[in-house]
């Protein structure tokens, strides 16, 4: 216990934050400049199809997760182009979703391939590489994220809630459920990067980062507080409402995430009798599957892989 509290303090050291930043940023440079060719080509190729509004997905090892969100898409289109850059660790997973992605005829980036062991980092880093790569050669008229399992399962338009602001998404505080934890009085917010929206012409002059803040107790996204949302007025922001609603399923009564009424958020699932990750076994994978597509998606029959 004495050595954990040592390591958490050196880890909480403003001197140690600033390194890490530092040596972060370097990483990512590398990682942005392997994908920039690959990138720069995917916005050409949606600017000649005419692609004004794009949504990106970070896909990551679980092609049926993509199965569900590329049908899904199709089902309750929200206004916006679905985009899949690929940031698989699995060959094999990039292989699926790859094919998932030309049989639904979405457009897909694989990013290159790398370890990154610090997850959020990971996936904050992929999403930035995207914005810098992809969104900000394109110059759509709105752009933004959304997660692999986050699913439009109800009629939605994303443009209409970005109508007059700069960003729409679902905001999340600094001090919320975090080991590092800033002080009281400090609000520091984010838009959760699963489910954030942005007018690009408001945000074209800053160099987005996605990367995860713990020194301000926010995860994924939250370098754009000092970047982006610190300098944005109340009117400049449309918030999501999040609800918990129950679901049943193999006898155990769980709750999941809806976001604005329509994006139904598979990671908010939880049981009694299994706390923790609820993607644990293939065997309750293959549950979470099944409730998806019998619930949402009109049935197993318009699945195209099985792959998890």
């Amino acid at each position: 216990m004495a050595f954990k509290t040592i390591v958490d303090g050196i880890s909480r050291n403003p001197a140690v934050i600033w390194v890490k930043i530092v040596r972060n940023q370097f990483v990512y440079k590398a990682f942005e400049y392997r994908g920039r060719a690959s990138g720069r080509r995917l916005a050409k190729e949606l600017q000649g199809a005419g692609v004004s509004r794009v949504c990106i997905t970070i896909a990551f090892n679980t092609p049926w997760v993509i199965d569900a969100l590329t049908k899904a898409w199709e089902m309750h289109p929200p206004g916006m182009t679905l985009v899949v850059v690929d940031n698989s660790t699995k060959i094999a997973a990039r292989e699926a979703i790859a094919r998932i992605c030309e049989m639904r005829g979405v457009p897909y980036l694989a990013l290159p391939m790398r370890v990154e062991k610090h997850l959020s980092r990971s996936h904050g880093t992929a999403i930035t590489c995207a914005f810098h790569n992809i969104v900000r050669h394109l110059k759509p008229e709105l752009f933004g994220f959304i997660d692999h399992d986050c699913f439009p399962v109800a009629p939605f338009d994303i443009p209409s809630k970005l109508a007059g602001k700069t960003v729409y998404g679902r905001r999340a505080y600094g001090n919320e459920n975090h080991v590092y934890k800033a002080k009281p009085e400090d609000r520091h917010w984010n838009l959760w990067a699963g489910y954030c929206f942005y007018r690009f012409s408001a945000v074209a002059a800053y160099k987005l980062n996605f990367e995860p803040r713990i020194n301000l107790g926010l995860d994924t996204g939250a370098a754009n507080w000092a970047i982006l949302y610190s300098k944005l007025a109340e009117a400049d922001v449309a918030v999501a409402t999040v609800e918990q609603r129950p679901m049943t399923m193999a006898g155990a009564v769980g709750h999941h995430e809806f976001i604005d009424g329509a994006f139904f958020h598979l990671a908010g699932v939880s049981y009694p009798e299994r706390p923790g990750y609820h993607h644990r076994t293939v065997e309750h994978r293959e549950m979470l599957r099944d409730y998806v597509w019998n619930t949402y998606l009109g049935g197993p029959a318009g699945q195209t892989v099985s792959d998890f």
